[in-house]
């Protein structure tokens, strides 16, 4: 009789090892958990922005129907684009942490607006009126206990949902250059 030993992925461990590292200096010292993240813009033709955030480019733009020429992603795209991929990266964070073998995560985000807000022409308000998501994790586990709890923790500790779904301080003011 043999046994069968399965040993994680090489990239697997160090994504374990990564976050628990990560863990352990919040706990040791709770000045480690303060992170701040920041990005430039430039709006460079049209609605054509060209973004850096720490050593990447990416591009914002306007779909041809409202005036852009479809360069790349607007910026209510970006916001589900980033809700989508935070669900990823929470639940592959934790399922490393709760020992389960992800197969695969994938989430679908849409979000309507009512442009009236964004034109001004009434007191509709310019963001999303409504946002909704459906994560699909596919894995072998079977044990209930953690598999509610990977849904729990992706539920309340995704940083990008909670910035949608609760109000976040938001300052900031409008200068003019003049040449």
């Amino acid at each position: 009789m043999s046994t069968l030993t399965t040993t994680k992925p090489k990239t697997e461990t160090k994504l374990n090892e990564a976050i628990s590292g990560v863990i352990a200096a919040v706990q040791e010292d709770p000045k480690n958990a303060a992170a701040t993240f920041s990005v430039n813009s430039k709006l460079e033709e049209g609605f054509h922005s060209r973004i850096k955030a720490r050593d990447f480019d990416f591009v914002s733009d306007e779909p041809e129907a409202l005036g852009g020429k479809d360069a790349g992603p607007n910026p209510v795209e970006y916001v589900l684009g980033a809700l989508a991929a935070c669900q990823e990266i929470v639940i592959k964070a934790h399922a490393g942490q709760l020992d389960i073998d992800l197969k695969s995560v994938k989430v679908d985000v849409s979000g309507d607006l009512d442009l009236h807000g964004f034109f001004a022409l009434s007191d509709a308000r310019p963001g999303f009126t409504n946002v909704r998501y459906q994560t699909f994790i596919e894995t072998e586990e079977e044990d209930p206990v953690k598999l509610q709890k990977l849904k729990d923790l992706s539920l309340e500790n995704c940083p990008v949902l909670d910035i949608i779904k609760n109000p976040v301080p938001v300052s900031g003011e409008v200068s003019y250059i003049n040449n």
